[in-house]
């Protein structure tokens, strides 16, 4: 702390959080429901800005109130944050879930290399509900390395005719 720093009296901290209630009402109910989701994606400004609501200990400028409000409407807009876009979000990560289950199982039978890789990803789509596209190549490398079968040689394939000549 800066050494010129002097701390609020618990007057002025009282009459801060007594105004704060009253400016900031919708705010503080969106944080109390939201706060153990801002705890979980370690949003540190938010999480500052609800604890100054709280306990009244600097004043709120223009500023920061506007960043509150624009910090929250962001995370109304996230699946996080939102019920109704978690359900739109979860229909419509089905199908990638459902596919990168697919490639597990076949890299699990398989004993692959990239299991770990397929594992992450897939905790990566439940936490964040989007893939991104580096991962949706990496995810078709695995499954075309582990859906072809490699151990196959038939008599047509060059490869086994060199082998088979030693």
């Amino acid at each position: 702390m800066n050494k010129f720093y002097r701390k609020p009296s618990p007057e002025t901290m009282r009459k801060n959080r007594e105004s704060y209630k009253e400016v900031f009402k919708e705010e503080i109910i969106w944080f109390k429901k939201n706060v153990a989701t801002l705890q979980h994606t370690k949003n540190k400004f938010l999480i500052d800005m609800y604890t100054i609501l709280i306990t009244g200990s600097r004043k709120i400028t223009p500023k920061m109130a506007s960043a509150i409000k624009n910090g929250i409407d962001k995370c109304k807009n996230n699946p996080l944050f939102n019920e109704e876009l978690r359900l739109e979000a979860d229909k419509k990560l089905k199908p990638i879930l459902e596919k990168i289950a697919m490639v597990e199982s076949m890299a699990d039978i398989k004993n692959d290399r990239a299991l770990e890789f397929v594992r992450n990803v897939k905790t990566y789509v439940k936490n964040n509900y989007r893939i991104t596209k580096k991962q949706m190549e990496g995810l078709n490398k695995v499954y075309k390395r582990v859906s072809e079968d490699l151990f196959d040689k038939g008599e047509n394939d060059e490869r086994w005719r060199l082998y088979t000549r030693w």
